[in-house]
C-alpha cells in the first residue's frame, strides 16, 4: 500500500480497521460545521466508508488518512480529486484535538508533492465557507493563492459564499525550490 511520509504524519489509504476513529472525527459537530458530513445519516457515513477502503489500494487514489507516525493513530481525511486533465479539487477533516498544530498544511504539502510529481496534476483548487477562516489558513500555509469570493453549491447543492484558493504545478516547484 502506497505510503507517504512527512515529519510527524504517514498518510495511507484507509482500511475497515479505521471506521471507528473516523467516524468519531465526522461526526464532531465542531469538525463538520462547513461540511456535508453533518447531514448524513449513518448509513450513509459507511457507504461512503465502504468507498474510501476500495480506494485505499489505488496508487492514484483520491482518499488519504491522515495518522500519527509516532504511534499510527488516525487523527484525519484528505481528499483531492477530480478529472485527469484539468485541476484537481481537495478537502479535508482533522479531529479537533489536533487543530492549531500545523498537520493538515503538514499533509497538505506532501499530498500536493505527490499529485504535481507523480500523477501529473497541473493545478490544486479548494473552497471553503467565508467563515471557516481556520480552512481558509490552512490553504494558505499549504501554499494555496487566494482566487476569489463567489456564491455557488458544493457537490451535494449547499449554497454559501465560498472563498477559492489554488496552487499550480508552477508556483508549486518554485516554493519548493526556493525551502532547499
Amino acid at each position: 500500500m502506497l505510503t507517504l511520509e512527512t515529519e510527524r504524519l504517514s498518510l495511507r489509504g484507509f482500511s475497515t480497521q479505521d471506521w471507528d476513529a473516523l467516524s468519531a472525527i465526522i461526526s464532531d459537530p465542531e469538525v463538520t460545521r462547513f461540511m456535508h458530513f453533518a447531514a448524513w445519516d449513518e448509513a450513509k457515513r459507511r457507504e461512503w466508508f465502504t468507498r474510501l477502503v476500495q480506494d485505499g489500494e489505488n496508487q492514484k487514489r483520491s482518499n488519504w488518512a491522515i495518522t500519527l507516525r509516532s504511534n499510527g493513530m488516525l487523527i484525519g481525511w484528505f481528499f483531492i480529486g477530480g478529472a485527469e486533465e484539468g485541476p484537481r479539487g481537495c478537502g479535508y477533516a482533522l479531529a479537533r484535538h489536533f487543530w492549531g498544530q500545523g498537520y493538515m498544511p503538514e499533509a497538505a504539502r506532501a499530498i500536493f508533492a505527490y499529485e504535481f510529481t507523480a500523477l501529473g496534476a497541473s493545478r490544486i483548487i479548494a473552497e471553503c465557507e467565508v467563515q471557516n477562516t481556520a480552512s481558509a489558513r490552512v490553504m494558505q500555509k499549504s501554499g494555496m493563492t487566494y482566487e476569489e469570493t463567489s456564491y455557488n453549491a458544493d457537490f451535494e447543492g449547499n449554497w454559501a459564499m465560498r472563498h477559492c484558493y489554488a496552487i499550480s504545478k508552477q508556483d508549486w516547484e518554485v516554493a519548493s525550490r526556493a525551502k532547499k
